[in-house]
């Protein structure tokens, strides 16, 4: 297992996973809780947990960061206690949309 500088803080927005080398920044937001619109500059991905659904989005992500994302993920998946978390990039959310 590759070592990991990754650590969760929290913000008034709730929590975010950093990386202490690179400042990777990723938001988890409960999509319950929240009015989220997905940022089309940042990467989402979506994941059902606990009777609901998170989001992970990134905050100013940058290029050379786009590899270290999957790995946090998993870092995070690991550290909850549930390491077989299945992460998506489609939105669970029911589309309200009208026709």
């Amino acid at each position: 297992m590759l070592p990991t500088n990754f650590y969760v803080i929290q913000t008034e927005a709730g929590d975010m996973i950093r990386d202490v080398k690179s400042m990777l920044r990723i938001a988890i937001i409960r999509l319950e809780d929240s009015n989220f619109e997905p940022n089309p500059t940042e990467l989402q991905f979506y994941s059902k947990y606990n009777e609901g659904h998170i989001v992970f989005e990134t905050v100013n992500i940058r290029d050379y960061l786009r590899p270290l994302v999957a790995a946090a993920l998993q870092w995070y998946a690991d550290r909850i206690g549930y390491p077989d978390m299945y992460i998506s990039t489609e939105d669970p959310r029911p589309s309200l949309k009208a026709v």
